[in-house]
């Protein structure tokens, strides 16, 4: 079966009873909002989106996590009302997808208060974007709004690593057994509410410790060290930190080029260790060193490996 044909089934399946030549003569906006119609009505056809996934793998492919099945998709709306079914159908299938690195997908489908050039961006989905979170909690599209919000939720994961496993894991353990089938209305908002409320104590956390004149990675070390978020910043912990942050910015500020390698790395963390031990064992801070699998070590391990690679956090 050709695409035509395959488009021509899914009109008559899909859109049996609704006027669709409209497309032809409507402004972009309006085109906009008929789509994202569409797709949540689309969306809540069976349970887990399986028409949806259905209807788009017919044009797309089966294996829509594929991210060269269906390529990117910037904000470039085809003509005619097959360019606006095929364009539905791409949109579906981004959506069940939920990853934001996959198909360059820009957020100006969603609404024209969103910036298309940076449709080739996935932190575009970061929650530090707050017109997006705002957009989240207010759409009416609540089951494309929690779609939204698991590229959201996969973008935070990868930014609190940047400051502290301890908050990855707190984003993690609040989020991940939140299951919402997306023909649930209901469950998606429960979704969305959890999603949000997670960040909001997140950024509430990290607010707290600017506050307290800490820096981004003295918050991350601090994180570490209790190896739980939100914490209260006991005392002890916040004059550690910024002893050991003073040691160890030196050092990195003084990295000769070319040094970022895995095996640069691993020594830097060793050297480190070296400087961070006599100061938290000074600050009586516990670091479990009779366990074999300390958690205060491994979360200090890997906040030094973000400090050696340099990232720079995107929360806070």
């Amino acid at each position: 079966m050709t695409e035509a044909e395959k488009l021509a089934l899914i009109r008559k399946e899909l859109f049996d009873g609704f006027t669709l030549e409209d497309v032809n003569y409507i402004t972009e906006g309006d085109r906009r909002e008929l789509m994202l119609m569409h797709a949540e009505r689309i969306l809540g056809l069976k349970p887990n989106g399986e028409a949806a996934r259905y209807y788009a793998s017919e044009i797309y492919g089966e294996k829509l996590n594929r991210h060269d099945t269906i390529g990117s998709f910037l904000f470039a709306p085809q003509e005619g009302v097959d360019g606006w079914i095929s364009d539905l159908m791409k949109l579906l299938a981004c959506l069940l997808d939920h990853n934001p690195w996959g198909h360059l997908f820009s957020l100006r489908w969603l609404s024209a208060h969103f910036n298309a050039a940076n449709g080739n961006d996935p932190y575009q989905f970061s929650p530090k974007n707050e017109q997006l979170l705002v957009w989240l909690e207010r759409t009416v599209d609540r089951r494309i709004a929690a779609l939204v919000g698991k590229m959201v939720q996969n973008v935070a994961e990868i930014e609190s690593q940047k400051i502290s496993v301890a908050i990855y894991d707190y984003i993690w353990e609040e989020l991940h057994q939140i299951k919402f089938d997306c023909a649930n209305e209901e469950e998606c908002n429960g979704f969305v509410n959890n999603l949000l409320g997670t960040f909001d104590k997140v950024n509430a956390h990290i607010k707290k410790g600017r506050g307290l004149g800490l820096s981004i990675e003295e918050i991350g070390l601090i994180d570490s060290l209790w190896c739980e978020v939100p914490n209260h910043y006991p005392q002890d912990y916040v004059d550690a930190a910024k002893e050991i942050w003073q040691k160890i910015k030196a050092v990195r500020d003084n990295f000769a080029d070319g040094r970022k390698t895995y095996d640069d790395c691993q020594l830097f963390i060793t050297d480190m260790v070296e400087i961070v031990l006599p100061i938290t064992e000074k600050h009586k801070i516990d670091m479990e060193l009779d366990d074999e699998h300390s958690l205060p070590m491994s979360y200090l391990k890997y906040w030094l490996d973000s400090i050696y690679f340099g990232n720079d956090p995107h929360f806070g």
